[in-house]
């Protein structure tokens, strides 16, 4: 999947002593001038975008609601990530039982996406109800111009889940074709194509393949391909979500 610049790869929030709200990505910051090596880590340092003090109860419980579905939202581009992968390459055709585990791995994945990005949605409608509270006019819509941005990233993902499950309804329904299998129906069909008894008119121009299914992996990839296409606008969200993140908390 595309790699997106905003929430998708750099948003972490972090409260930290005393109360200040911080919007980090995970970048790399400029090595250390320090002779001595630098302990390894596991993780990437964090370079700092934003810092806002935050000091009411209001305030902290909107920071939980955020962090909350930025983390929901940032799994489910993961989640996406992975079921692109699987969808690539999973094996629907060799056999039934390899093509039952398969679709058990889609569905798992489906199942994992959804629910999270239903929570998500969940959680900034508690966030919303909560910026109601904010004491001016200008936070109140600062805040509602975030939550539409995230929101928006996390509809799509539940947009996209709802796709796979319909993928899912069709691999179901349809019987493995192994490459032997497939060459034999296109063999046949160009076949009844050159029958005298089925002769059809020298106008239609008709492909004798298009009636032959693809094997079910193919229809995956396919699938994979459309699915990473209808993906590109959650990094627009992301991105939108990100440059609204200090205008709505400013007032805290």
């Amino acid at each position: 999947m595309k790699a997106a610049v905003g929430l998708r790869t750099v948003m972490a929030i972090v409260v930290a002593i005393p109360l200040f709200f911080a919007m980090r990505p995970a970048a790399a910051l400029p090595p250390a001038t320090n002779a001595s090596p630098a302990p390894k880590s596991t993780e990437r340092p964090l370079r700092e975008i934003g810092r806002i003090r935050v000091t009411t109860p209001l305030c902290k419980a909107l920071v939980g609601d955020a962090v909350r579905a930025i983390d929901i939202e940032t799994e489910n581009d993961r989640r996406l990530a992975v079921a692109e992968t699987t969808l690539q390459t999973v094996d629907l055709d060799s056999n039934q039982i390899v093509k039952h585990r398969g679709v058990q791995d889609i569905t798992r994945q489906f199942v994992a996406l959804r629910a999270a990005a239903v929570e998500g949605n969940g959680v900034l409608h508690v966030f919303r109800e909560r910026a109601r509270a904010a004491t001016t006019d200008d936070q109140r819509g600062n805040l509602k111009l975030f939550a539409d941005a995230l929101d928006g990233a996390l509809h799509r993902q539940k947009t996209l889940a709802d796709d796979i499950v319909r993928l899912i309804a069709y691999l179901d329904a349809h019987e493995p074709i192994d490459k032997d299998a497939h060459d034999a129906m296109i063999f046949n069909a160009f076949l009844l194509e050159n029958d005298s008894r089925f002769q059809r008119s020298p106008f239609e121009g008709r492909d004798p393949r298009a009636g032959v299914p693809e094997p079910l992996s193919t229809t995956s990839k396919n699938a994979a391909t459309e699915l990473a296409k209808r993906a590109e606008p959650i990094a627009r969200d992301e991105d939108i979500a990100a440059a609204r993140i200090e205008p709505a908390f400013a007032g805290c």
